[in-house]
C-alpha cells in the first residue's frame, strides 16, 4: 500500500469547507483508498495540462475533482487540491 499525503494544508481546508456534503466526503475517502491500493495511480485519474500539468484528476462527484501528483520514484501520491471544476480550472466544463 503506497503512501498518500497532502502537499500542504489546502486539502484540510477544503474538507472543512465541504464537511456538510456527504457525497464529496465519501467520494474523497473512496478516491484515497483507490490511490493507496491500485497498482498504478496514473491509470485511475485523468491527466491534466496547463496549471496542473504533470497532475491527474479523479472525479469524486459530478462537479468536484481531486487533483493529485504521482511521484513514481518514491511511490508517493501527493494530493494537490479538491474543489469544483470552475474553481480548479477557471471555467465551467458544462458551458
Amino acid at each position: 500500500m503506497r503512501q498518500v499525503e497532502a502537499r500542504d494544508n489546502i486539502i484540510d481546508k477544503k474538507l472543512k469547507k465541504f464537511k456538510s456534503d456527504k457525497s464529496i466526503i465519501d467520494g474523497y475517502f473512496r478516491a484515497l483508498e483507490n490511490l493507496k491500493n491500485t497498482l498504478d495511480p496514473t491509470t485511475i485519474g485523468e491527466r491534466k495540462h496547463g496549471k496542473y500539468r504533470f497532475c491527474f484528476a479523479i472525479h469524486i462527484t459530478k462537479s468536484h475533482s481531486l487533483i493529485y501528483l504521482y511521484l513514481r520514484e518514491k511511490d508517493l501520491v501527493q494530493l494537490i487540491d479538491l474543489d469544483d471544476h470552475k474553481t480548479l480550472f477557471g471555467r465551467d466544463n458544462r458551458s
